[in-house]
């Protein structure tokens, strides 16, 4: 396969079999190397972690059952370093280049994933999501992306970035693809009561005001009840940011402390620096940052109930250039994060899909209850038909 896209490791072929026949047997599936697979070392995007793994002799349950429903594989994929960024750069293995706009950036940290699927080299992309490392690259490459309700899906022989928020997670080209995967990995069905979208105004203040109107456009077109709430949270997004980065800093350290130790020569500047944030913070934050994390669960529950889907958009501002300032995309992956840490927080499945005639950050996000993954996809559908 021609990789012009720098979409996959280059790691020799090894045999990863699947079955012949099945729901996904029409389907190719690409592998984010945070995963294991048969064959096939792990490197997590890290040098230093590829060179202590060894071939895997097992492959991940997750990996496992996408197999065992008739997808093939066709390759493991880069990785943002340790799958901590959300930019799709790595200085050991190079920065996946955008499909549909080689002048930006992929979108980390499941930059292979989202490269390979919007390049047409695969149909499935399996990564990971933890602060939006499905969602963001998905939307700067034109595709759908779902972050699973937190904990639904299998994540053995999957290395950790900060257990709290980390979720497998798929990128597709159609919506239609994307249900055959959550039928495919046990998705619950969508209940049948009628649904509602509940449009924050706090949350599309934030981005630039001919967008929000497209994607306020595009709802109302799908001829739903819709409902307006000022704000999502008694906190403000920039609290909620805040508690965020503070967990997700305090368990990446945690996750990646013995390999800093051993090797910090080894690790990107900008990776190095956030490892060492989390290594600062002390107890009384992280527990603080928890309680937040707790409370904003909980108000999402009350906010969403049975039948309320929250519309959002998945990206605050639109991506940067793939060489602009590291000033520049850390302010994009900060902005970004506003939006992106709501799902984390409250464990709630999140559907990312690009709208019509809205370029840029022209993708609009669904956002449910808990198990309720299939009704964003129904709901999806309805915004797209029309």
């Amino acid at each position: 396969m021609q990789d012009r896209w720098n979409a996959f490791m280059p790691y020799p072929d090894a045999d990863v079999g699947h079955a012949a026949t099945g729901p996904l047997s029409h389907l190719r599936l690409a592998v984010k190397d945070l995963f294991d697979v048969a064959g096939y070392p792990t490197a997590a995007g890290s040098a230093a972690v590829l060179a202590a793994s060894g071939i895997k002799p097992l492959t991940a349950p997750l990996v496992q059952k996408l197999l065992d429903a008739g997808a093939c594989f066709v390759g493991k994929t880069k990785t943002d370093e340790l799958a901590y960024s959300l930019i799709g750069g790595n200085i050991h293995f190079g920065m996946p280049i955008n499909p549909r706009d080689p002048t930006l950036i992929p979108g980390g940290s499941s930059s292979g994933s989202a490269v390979a699927v919007a390049a047409d080299l695969a149909d499935i992309g399996l990564g990971t999501d933890t602060s939006g490392s499905i969602r963001l690259p998905a939307a700067v490459n034109g595709l759908i992306g779902w972050r699973p309700t937190h904990g639904s899906l299998d994540d053995r022989a999957l290395r950790p970035l900060a257990p709290s928020f980390d979720a497998p997670g798929f990128v597709t080209r159609s919506l239609e693809a994307m249900s055959e995967v959550m039928s495919a990995v046990g998705t619950p069905a969508a209940n049948d009561q009628p649904q509602s979208i509940v449009i924050a105004e706090d949350i599309f203040e934030t981005i630039d005001s001919s967008v929000a109107d497209k994607m306020v456009a595009s709802l109302r077109s799908a001829a739903m009840p819709i409902r307006r709430t000022g704000a999502i949270s008694s906190l403000s997004l920039a609290d909620l940011a805040l508690a965020f980065t503070t967990i997700l800093q305090s368990e990446a350290w945690e996750s990646n402390k013995t390999l800093f130790e051993q090797a910090p020569e080894a690790i990107a500047p900008d990776i190095a620096a956030r490892l060492l944030s989390g290594s600062r913070l002390d107890d009384d934050e992280v527990r603080e940052a928890r309680a937040i994390a707790k409370h904003f669960s909980q108000e999402i529950d009350r906010l969403l109930g049975a039948n309320l889907v929250l519309a959002l958009p998945t990206l605050a501002m639109s991506p940067p250039n793939r060489d602009a300032e590291p000033e520049s995309l850390a302010a994009f992956r900060s902005a970004c994060i506003k939006l992106l840490c709501l799902s984390g927080l409250s464990g709630s499945p999140q559907l990312a899909f690009p709208i019509a005639n809205c370029a840029g950050n022209g993708s609009l996000s669904l956002l449910g209850v808990r198990s309720g993954d299939s009704t964003l996809m129904n709901v999806a559908r309805r915004i797209s038909a029309e």
